[in-house]
């Protein structure tokens, strides 16, 4: 073979190479642009909304006790009896006390319409009418006195009784029976485990962010194969001058029974702000082992089209989406499946995804 011979081959098998260079079917997805979500997580623990030091409203002996620590009580159940002898028996001659009050009232309105019959034939002077009269109400008031004193005494009678004010359960048992106790004496500690908050200490930076979350998703390290929804129920506006935080509230929308005060958890809050941000699907992304990472757009002002890959710069991840922070402009669809074997330049045929 000559030189020109040689010459003439070399752009044959060029041309050979190109036209079997067939244009590679790749999968497109359009970026989104959307209002920037920044996300942060901040660490808290469970405590329940209601909780109270039990205590009697008098001073008395413990008769009984009628409850455990960890026992589940209902509002209103029994919880503590204290000697109520004496008070019953108050009870009783107060009981009396009305009796006696509402005979004698019997009476005196008896004497009140007997004069007022006679007062018309005359047969009594109108001071006797009167007399009468002023009797049945003097009775009257006598009785009412009484019956408020018999009242007072049930009411101090059911001081000897302490009933739970809530559903919840016995955290600390703090008495037992036989012990003299002074009103105000703490004798249990009642929790309302069902209604639980999340408290969170977030940096001040964050308060006028929060009322714009996106969603909270809470994880509970004593439950960590599941997650829960989480919603902001308050921001405690005063915050800690030494660690320049202030405390978050958060209840989840779908707690579970497992989960109970002084459990610690984590909160991931999405927070928006008021930048734009452009989003692509994480199957665009090529990573190399030296930390750089690229996609490839699709140019579709030629034809075929062609891929040319970007080297870009990631914000962040957020679940199947990644944010873009430099390196790609708005408009270009990217490459999401197909793209493992691509190269710069290269001739693309676009399908459809499910193909």
């Amino acid at each position: 073979m000559n030189l020109r011979t040689v010459l003439i081959a070399i752009p044959m098998l060029a041309a050979t190479g190109v036209a079997a260079r067939e244009p590679a079917p790749v999968v497109i997805a359009e970026p989104a642009v959307e209002p920037a979500v920044e996300q942060v997580e901040l660490t808290g623990s469970f405590t329940a909304r209601r909780a109270a030091d039990l205590s009697p409203r008098l001073a008395g002996l413990v008769e009984s006790i009628h409850f455990d620590a960890g026992d589940a009580v209902k509002a209103g159940q029994l919880l503590v009896q204290l000697d109520d002898r004496l008070a019953e028996l108050e009870l009783a001659q107060a009981a009396a006390d009305v009796a006696r009050a509402r005979a004698g009232y019997d009476e005196a309105v008896r004497l009140r319409n007997e004069g007022q019959r006679l007062a018309q034939d005359r047969f009594l002077p109108d001071t006797e009418i009167q007399a009468r009269v002023s009797g049945a109400e003097v009775a009257r008031a006598e009785l009412a006195v009484a019956e408020a004193a018999r009242d007072t005494a049930a009411e101090r009678m059911a001081f000897h009784r302490v009933v739970a004010p809530f559903d919840g359960v016995i955290a600390r048992r703090l008495t037992d029976a036989g012990e003299w106790v002074q009103s105000g004496t703490a004798l249990a500690e009642l929790v309302a485990i069902d209604d639980l908050w999340l408290e969170l200490q977030a940096p001040q930076r964050l308060w006028p962010q929060l009322p714009r979350a996106a969603g909270i998703e809470v994880s509970v390290d004593a439950i960590p194969d599941r997650s829960f929804a989480g919603e902001l129920v308050a921001r405690v506006p005063v915050s800690d001058p030494n660690a320049r935080t202030f405390l978050v509230r958060v209840t989840l929308s779908d707690g579970d029974p497992d989960i109970t005060p002084g459990m610690s958890a984590q909160a991931r809050i999405r927070l928006q702000t008021a930048d734009d941000a452009l989003l692509v699907p994480r199957d665009a992304l090529i990573r190399y082992p030296d930390g750089t990472i690229t996609l490839f757009v699709v140019d579709r002002s030629v034809s075929p089209p062609v891929a040319r890959q970007r080297q870009v710069r990631l914000g962040r991840v957020e679940g199947d989406r990644a944010v873009i922070a430099s390196g790609l402009e708005t408009g270009l669809p990217v490459v999401i499946r197909g793209n493992e074997l691509l190269t710069d330049g290269q001739p693309v045929r676009i399908v459809d995804g499910g193909g």
